[in-house]
Protein backbone atom coordinates (compact mmCIF):
# COMPACT_ATOMS: atom_id res chain seq x y z
CA UNK A 1 0.00 0.00 0.00
CA UNK A 2 2.97 2.34 0.40
CA UNK A 3 3.33 5.10 2.97
CA UNK A 4 0.34 6.92 4.34
CA UNK A 5 -0.32 10.47 3.09
CA UNK A 6 0.00 12.88 6.01
CA UNK A 7 -0.91 16.55 6.20
CA UNK A 8 -0.56 19.39 8.68
CA UNK A 9 -3.79 21.37 8.80
CA UNK A 10 -3.23 24.80 10.39
CA UNK A 11 -5.83 27.30 11.52
CA UNK A 12 -4.03 30.64 11.96
CA UNK A 13 -5.41 33.64 13.87
CA UNK A 14 -4.77 36.77 11.80
CA UNK A 15 -4.17 40.32 13.00
CA UNK A 16 -6.35 42.94 11.32
CA UNK A 17 -6.38 42.66 7.52
CA UNK A 18 -3.12 40.73 7.49
CA UNK A 19 -4.44 37.66 5.71
CA UNK A 20 -3.20 38.77 2.29
CA UNK A 21 0.33 39.64 3.36
CA UNK A 22 0.58 36.57 5.56
CA UNK A 23 -0.58 34.19 2.83
CA UNK A 24 1.92 35.65 0.35
CA UNK A 25 4.62 35.42 3.05
CA UNK A 26 4.17 31.64 3.01
CA UNK A 27 5.98 31.50 -0.34
CA UNK A 28 9.15 32.64 1.47
CA UNK A 29 8.99 29.94 4.16
CA UNK A 30 12.41 28.18 4.15
CA UNK A 31 10.70 24.78 4.25
CA UNK A 32 9.71 25.18 0.59
CA UNK A 33 13.40 24.90 -0.32
CA UNK A 34 13.85 21.68 1.69
CA UNK A 35 13.37 18.44 -0.29
CA UNK A 36 10.83 15.99 1.19
CA UNK A 37 9.73 18.41 3.90
CA UNK A 38 6.40 20.21 4.19
CA UNK A 39 5.04 21.36 0.83
CA UNK A 40 2.34 24.02 0.67
CA UNK A 41 -0.73 22.39 -0.85
CA UNK A 42 -3.11 25.24 -0.14
CA UNK A 43 -3.74 28.40 1.85
CA UNK A 44 -7.12 30.07 2.36
CA UNK A 45 -8.80 32.77 4.37
CA UNK A 46 -12.19 32.11 5.91
CA UNK A 47 -14.90 33.92 3.96
CA UNK A 48 -17.02 35.46 6.72
CA UNK A 49 -20.25 35.43 4.70
CA UNK A 50 -20.08 31.63 4.74
CA UNK A 51 -19.93 31.37 8.52
CA UNK A 52 -16.94 30.96 10.78
CA UNK A 53 -14.51 32.89 12.94
CA UNK A 54 -12.56 35.70 11.29
CA UNK A 55 -9.98 36.82 10.51
CA UNK A 56 -8.47 33.36 10.09
CA UNK A 57 -6.27 31.62 7.54
CA UNK A 58 -6.19 27.86 6.93
CA UNK A 59 -2.98 26.28 5.61
CA UNK A 60 -2.65 22.70 4.39
CA UNK A 61 0.90 21.32 4.26
CA UNK A 62 1.73 18.02 2.56
CA UNK A 63 4.23 16.08 4.70
CA UNK A 64 5.81 14.53 1.58
CA UNK A 65 6.06 11.09 0.04
CA UNK A 66 7.82 9.34 2.92
CA UNK A 67 4.82 9.00 5.22
CA UNK A 68 5.62 8.76 8.91
CA UNK A 69 9.36 8.95 8.22
CA UNK A 70 8.80 12.28 6.47
CA UNK A 71 6.63 13.49 9.36
CA UNK A 72 9.39 12.55 11.81
CA UNK A 73 11.95 14.55 9.82
CA UNK A 74 9.68 17.58 10.01
CA UNK A 75 9.18 17.16 13.75
CA UNK A 76 12.95 16.82 14.18
CA UNK A 77 13.71 20.16 12.48
CA UNK A 78 10.93 21.90 14.45
CA UNK A 79 11.94 20.44 17.81
CA UNK A 80 15.28 21.08 19.57
CA UNK A 81 17.03 22.10 16.34
CA UNK A 82 14.75 24.99 15.45
CA UNK A 83 16.11 27.54 17.91
CA UNK A 84 19.63 27.47 16.49
CA UNK A 85 19.12 26.41 12.89
CA UNK A 86 16.50 28.61 11.23
CA UNK A 87 13.11 30.33 11.27
CA UNK A 88 13.99 33.37 13.37
CA UNK A 89 13.64 35.94 10.59
CA UNK A 90 10.69 34.26 8.86
CA UNK A 91 8.75 33.81 12.09
CA UNK A 92 9.49 37.37 13.23
CA UNK A 93 8.01 38.75 10.03
CA UNK A 94 5.03 36.37 10.15
CA UNK A 95 4.28 37.62 13.67
CA UNK A 96 3.30 40.97 12.17
CA UNK A 97 0.21 39.32 10.70
CA UNK A 98 -0.65 36.42 13.01
CA UNK A 99 -1.14 35.97 16.75
CA UNK A 100 -1.35 32.19 17.11
CA UNK A 101 -3.24 29.21 15.78
CA UNK A 102 -4.24 25.57 16.12
CA UNK A 103 -2.77 22.58 14.27
CA UNK A 104 -4.27 19.23 13.37
CA UNK A 105 -2.16 16.34 12.14
CA UNK A 106 -4.24 14.60 9.48
CA UNK A 107 -4.04 11.36 7.52
CA UNK A 108 -5.55 10.72 4.12
CA UNK A 109 -7.88 7.75 3.61
CA UNK A 110 -8.85 5.74 0.51
CA UNK A 111 -10.67 8.09 -1.84
CA UNK A 112 -8.74 11.15 -0.67
CA UNK A 113 -6.53 12.35 -3.54
CA UNK A 114 -2.83 13.02 -3.05
CA UNK A 115 -1.32 16.35 -4.03
CA UNK A 116 0.05 14.72 -7.19
CA UNK A 117 -3.37 13.28 -8.07
CA UNK A 118 -5.01 16.68 -7.57
CA UNK A 119 -2.52 18.23 -9.97
CA UNK A 120 -2.85 15.42 -12.52
CA UNK A 121 -6.66 15.67 -12.48
CA UNK A 122 -6.55 19.44 -12.89
CA UNK A 123 -8.76 20.06 -9.85
CA UNK A 124 -9.05 23.81 -9.27
CA UNK A 125 -11.37 25.97 -7.22
CA UNK A 126 -12.22 29.62 -6.65
CA UNK A 127 -14.23 28.79 -3.52
CA UNK A 128 -13.57 25.94 -1.08
CA UNK A 129 -15.87 24.22 1.40
CA UNK A 130 -14.09 23.40 4.65
CA UNK A 131 -15.72 20.98 7.10
CA UNK A 132 -14.34 20.22 10.56
CA UNK A 133 -16.72 17.59 11.92
CA UNK A 134 -16.91 15.78 15.23
CA UNK A 135 -17.83 12.11 15.00
CA UNK A 136 -18.45 9.36 17.52
CA UNK A 137 -15.04 8.29 18.89
CA UNK A 138 -13.80 5.31 16.93
CA UNK A 139 -16.09 5.90 13.94
CA UNK A 140 -13.94 8.29 11.87
CA UNK A 141 -12.69 5.73 9.33
CA UNK A 142 -16.17 4.24 8.83
CA UNK A 143 -17.61 7.70 8.28
CA UNK A 144 -14.87 8.62 5.80
CA UNK A 145 -15.51 5.36 3.93
CA UNK A 146 -19.15 6.41 3.54
CA UNK A 147 -18.09 9.89 2.41
CA UNK A 148 -15.81 8.41 -0.27
CA UNK A 149 -18.45 5.94 -1.47
CA UNK A 150 -21.60 8.07 -1.38
CA UNK A 151 -20.99 11.75 -0.81
CA UNK A 152 -17.92 12.26 -2.97
CA UNK A 153 -19.62 11.22 -6.25
CA UNK A 154 -22.80 13.07 -5.30
CA UNK A 155 -20.98 16.34 -4.67
CA UNK A 156 -18.94 15.87 -7.84
CA UNK A 157 -22.23 16.08 -9.76
CA UNK A 158 -22.69 19.47 -8.11
CA UNK A 159 -19.21 20.67 -9.07
CA UNK A 160 -17.59 20.01 -5.68
CA UNK A 161 -14.40 17.95 -5.90
CA UNK A 162 -12.74 16.41 -2.86
CA UNK A 163 -9.20 17.64 -2.21
CA UNK A 164 -8.96 16.21 1.30
CA UNK A 165 -10.80 13.47 3.22
CA UNK A 166 -8.82 13.38 6.44
CA UNK A 167 -8.78 11.43 9.67
CA UNK A 168 -7.55 13.78 12.40
CA UNK A 169 -4.68 11.94 14.08
CA UNK A 170 -4.20 14.37 16.96
CA UNK A 171 -7.54 13.45 18.56
CA UNK A 172 -10.12 10.66 18.45
CA UNK A 173 -13.23 12.55 17.43
CA UNK A 174 -12.66 14.75 14.36
CA UNK A 175 -12.47 14.51 10.59
CA UNK A 176 -11.65 17.24 8.07
CA UNK A 177 -13.22 17.42 4.61
CA UNK A 178 -12.13 19.95 1.96
CA UNK A 179 -13.92 20.47 -1.37
CA UNK A 180 -12.86 22.62 -4.35
CA UNK A 181 -15.74 24.37 -6.08
CA UNK A 182 -16.96 27.78 -7.26
CA UNK A 183 -19.79 30.07 -6.22
CA UNK A 184 -22.34 29.01 -8.90
CA UNK A 185 -21.88 25.33 -7.95
CA UNK A 186 -22.22 26.07 -4.23
CA UNK A 187 -25.33 28.14 -4.91
CA UNK A 188 -26.90 25.33 -6.93
CA UNK A 189 -26.25 22.80 -4.16
CA UNK A 190 -27.66 25.01 -1.41
CA UNK A 191 -30.82 25.74 -3.40
CA UNK A 192 -31.27 22.04 -4.14
CA UNK A 193 -30.96 21.16 -0.46
CA UNK A 194 -33.55 23.75 0.60
CA UNK A 195 -35.95 22.66 -2.13
CA UNK A 196 -35.55 19.00 -1.17
CA UNK A 197 -36.27 19.87 2.45
CA UNK A 198 -39.40 21.82 1.47
CA UNK A 199 -37.88 25.12 2.59
CA UNK A 200 -37.96 26.88 -0.80
CA UNK A 201 -38.70 26.28 -4.46
CA UNK A 202 -35.55 27.96 -5.79
CA UNK A 203 -33.78 24.78 -6.89
CA UNK A 204 -34.26 21.23 -8.10
CA UNK A 205 -35.16 18.64 -5.48
CA UNK A 206 -32.66 15.81 -5.03
CA UNK A 207 -33.59 13.13 -2.50
CA UNK A 208 -29.98 11.90 -2.42
CA UNK A 209 -29.02 15.00 -0.44
CA UNK A 210 -31.44 14.15 2.37
CA UNK A 211 -30.50 10.47 2.21
CA UNK A 212 -26.84 11.40 2.75
CA UNK A 213 -27.68 13.65 5.68
CA UNK A 214 -29.45 10.73 7.35
CA UNK A 215 -26.38 8.55 6.90
CA UNK A 216 -24.15 11.35 8.19
CA UNK A 217 -26.30 11.76 11.30
CA UNK A 218 -25.40 8.20 12.32
CA UNK A 219 -21.77 9.32 12.77
CA UNK A 220 -21.56 13.10 13.17
CA UNK A 221 -22.11 14.66 16.59
CA UNK A 222 -21.13 18.26 15.80
CA UNK A 223 -18.81 20.52 13.86
CA UNK A 224 -18.70 23.46 11.49
CA UNK A 225 -18.67 24.17 7.78
CA UNK A 226 -16.92 27.24 6.40
CA UNK A 227 -16.35 28.76 2.98
CA UNK A 228 -12.75 29.62 2.17
CA UNK A 229 -11.08 31.90 -0.37
CA UNK A 230 -7.94 30.29 -1.87
CA UNK A 231 -4.51 31.83 -2.26
CA UNK A 232 -3.71 32.05 -5.98
CA UNK A 233 -0.93 29.90 -7.48
CA UNK A 234 -1.28 27.05 -5.00
CA UNK A 235 -1.88 23.46 -6.18
CA UNK A 236 -5.62 23.97 -6.69
CA UNK A 237 -5.98 27.74 -6.39
CA UNK A 238 -6.77 30.20 -9.19
CA UNK A 239 -4.09 31.93 -11.21
CA UNK A 240 -4.61 35.33 -9.57
CA UNK A 241 -6.96 37.47 -7.53
CA UNK A 242 -9.97 38.80 -9.44
CA UNK A 243 -10.22 42.43 -10.51
CA UNK A 244 -12.92 44.39 -8.68
CA UNK A 245 -13.72 47.88 -7.41
CA UNK A 246 -16.07 49.21 -4.74
CA UNK A 247 -18.08 50.93 -7.47
CA UNK A 248 -19.09 47.50 -8.80
CA UNK A 249 -21.58 47.19 -5.91
CA UNK A 250 -22.68 50.79 -5.45
CA UNK A 251 -25.99 51.96 -6.84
Amino acid sequence: MGSRDLYLYEVVDIIGQGQYDYMEHLWRDPVLRMPEMFGLQGSFYVCAAGGGRWPQVVNIWDCGTQGWDGWAANVDRMNLKRRKAFYGDWWDEAAKWRSGGFDRLCGGVPGSPTTEQIQAAGIRGTLFVNEILQVRPGSALDFLDAVAEVRKPLLAEYGHHATGLYEVLSNQHEVVLVWATDLPAQLRYRKARDTTRGLSDDGDADDRIVAWERVSAEFVTGGDTHLMTPLPRTVYGPDDWEDAALEDWLA
